[in-house]
C-alpha cells in the first residue's frame, strides 16, 4: 500500500541522475521493492462512524482542444463548497471564477467550462475539483517498508549512484511526500492514500553488483464509502405523540427540581 510512492521515487531519481540511471539502457539499474506494512496500535480497531461532512477533491483530465469538457465527478458534492482549479503538470493550481463553470441543473456531477478570453491552457493538464461531501469514512496510519536496490558491473558507477541517490532524497522529501498521494476507487467506495513522511533509514551492499537504499514511509489511507439514495438526509421535522402536525416539533418538556 504505497500509493505512487514507489513512481515517485524512481521518477525523481531518474530525472535527477539521468548520467547514471536514465535512458533506455541506464548504466545503473534502479528499482523499488516493498517491504511490510505495519499498522499504527491506534488504528487496530477502527470503525466507521456516522455520514458526516468531509472534504473532497478529484483531478480530472483536462484537453487543452475541448476545454469546456464536460466533466464528470465520481459522486455528488456538496453545492455549498465547490471550488475549481487548472492544474499543471508542473504542480501550478490557477483558481476559475464561478462564471466559468456551469454546473449541469439535472446531474449534479456534470459541468462544464466557459473559460474567460485569454486564458492560456496550453500547458494545463487537469482539473481539480475541491468539494465538500455528506460520506461514512474511517482513517488508517501505518509505516511502510521500503528500499531501492541499484544494480550495475561497474563497481565505481553503482557506489556514485547510491550516495548521489541518498542526497536527492534528502534534498526533496517534500516533493515525494506530495507526489506519493493516491486515490483508489470501485463502485461506492474510495481509497485515499497520502504520505505523512519519509525516511532514510540506511544503505547496504548485498553482493558486489547491488547496492540499496532503505527506508520507512508513514502514510494514511482513508476508506470512503458513498452514501446511497436518501441515506444520511437531514432530519427536517420531529412529531411527538399527540402532535396535531401544527407545529415542527411538538415536546412537552418537564424539569424536577
Amino acid at each position: 500500500m504505497t500509493g505512487h510512492l514507489d513512481d515517485a521515487l524512481l521518477a525523481l531519481l531518474r530525472s535527477a541522475l539521468p548520467s547514471l540511471l536514465g535512458g533506455a539502457a541506464p548504466l545503473v539499474a534502479v528499482g523499488v521493492v516493498a517491504g511490510d506494512s505495519t499498522l499504527d496500535a491506534g488504528s487496530a480497531d477502527v470503525e466507521a462512524g456516522q455520514p458526516r461532512s468531509d472534504e473532497a477533491s478529484e483531478l480530472l483530465p483536462f484537453s487543452p482542444a475541448a476545454p469546456a469538457g464536460p466533466y464528470l465527478l465520481s459522486r455528488p458534492p456538496d453545492l455549498s463548497v465547490r471550488k475549481l482549479r487548472l492544474a499543471t503538470a508542473a504542480g501550478d493550481r490557477t483558481p476559475l471564477h464561478d462564471s466559468e463553470v456551469l454546473w449541469d441543473a439535472l446531474e449534479p456531477r456534470r459541468f462544464t467550462l466557459a473559460l474567460r478570453a485569454g486564458r492560456d491552457v496550453s500547458a494545463v493538464t487537469g482539473v481539480l475539483v475541491l468539494h465538500g461531501v455528506t460520506a461514512v469514512y474511517a482513517t488508517l496510519h501505518y509505516t511502510q517498508a521500503l528500499s531501492l536496490a541499484f544494480s550495475s558491473a561497474d563497481a565505481a558507477a553503482l557506489e556514485r549512484a547510491q550516495a548521489l541517490a541518498m542526497a536527492v532524497l534528502a534534498l526533496h522529501r517534500s516533493a515525494l511526500v506530495a507526489d506519493g498521494a493516491a486515490t483508489e476507487a470501485a463502485d461506492a467506495y474510495q481509497a485515499q492514500i497520502s504520505v505523512q513522511g519519509l525516511h532514510i533509514l540506511g544503505g547496504d551492499a548485498p553482493s558486489a553488483t547491488q547496492r540499496r537504499i532503505h527506508l520507512r514511509a508513514e502514510l494514511t489511507l482513508k476508506g470512503v464509502r458513498a452514501l446511497a439514495d436518501g441515506e444520511g438526509a437531514p432530519i427536517r421535522r420531529l412529531l411527538s405523540p399527540g402532535s396535531s402536525g401544527g407545529r415542527p416539533v411538538d415536546i412537552q418538556v418537564q424539569v424536577g427540581a
